[in-house]
């Protein structure tokens, strides 16, 4: 629970503290056509790492709600896909929802 409030915190604190115009550009265009597969690397080590984890423990609602984060953070890093970025975050938050009102009648 403490890293939900955490995650909240942060993210609140990014939304106050950060400039409201911020440079979507890159100063090196030959490195600009490969940016999409450098920001999927990351994400997708972590989603086969979640993915194994899931089936050999099981799934449960923290581990969905863990998958949903790197989906979106996938789905971020490319460009083609940030039409189904609100789908992934409804899926998260929903899984968060249920993980929270599990953990609090337990």
């Amino acid at each position: 629970m403490y890293w939900f409030i955490a995650a909240f915190t942060a993210a609140s604190a990014i939304l106050v503290f950060a400039p409201s115009q911020v440079a979507m550009t890159t100063n090196h265009r030959r490195h600009q056509r490969y940016l999409p597969l450098s920001l999927l690397i990351l994400p997708l080590l972590v989603m086969s790492w979640l993915l194994f984890d899931v089936l050999s423990n099981g799934p449960t609602y923290a581990s969905v709600a863990a998958l949903g984060f790197v989906a979106t953070a996938c789905l971020i890093a490319h460009r083609a896909w940030h039409k189904y970025i609100m789908r992934s975050a409804l899926l998260t938050a929903l899984s968060l929802m249920v993980m929270f009102i599990v953990g609090f009648y337990r």
